[in-house]
């Protein structure tokens, strides 16, 4: 009877063993889950934060790239204006030059043109 005694209480003891074992484990895999849940949670806030200072930066070269654009069409067209006022005043001048050029002809005969 003593040894069926000390083989039952063997028997309650592992399984007590067995039940701690367990628990630690359950605790063990909520520890795992609780630090996943909040590392997930820690970068999506990172991740956020990150978006909002590129959001930001871009929105700033974005309007720097609104204002080069307006200004390089300020420069354009007043190059434009500046290369038609300088056509209408050179107009005349560059006909007069090329009328005079195609009507004032010199015969001459060509260098290998032979005199018989």
């Amino acid at each position: 009877m003593l040894q069926s005694r000390g083989v039952s209480d063997l028997l309650a003891a592992e399984k007590k063993a067995q039940e701690i074992i367990e628990e630690a484990r359950k605790r063990k895999n909520k520890r795992i889950k609780d630090a996943q849940n909040e590392a997930k949670h820690e970068i999506e806030q990172f991740k956020g934060e990150r978006e909002r200072r590129y959001k930001g930066l871009e929105q700033q070269q974005m309007g720097n790239r609104t204002q080069m654009t307006e200004e390089s069409n300020k420069e354009t067209q007043t190059q434009i204006a500046a290369l038609k006022s300088q056509y209408d005043t050179n107009k005349q001048d560059l006909l007069q030059r090329i009328i005079t050029l195609v009507c004032d002809i010199k015969p001459e005969t060509h260098i290998n043109a032979r005199l018989e």
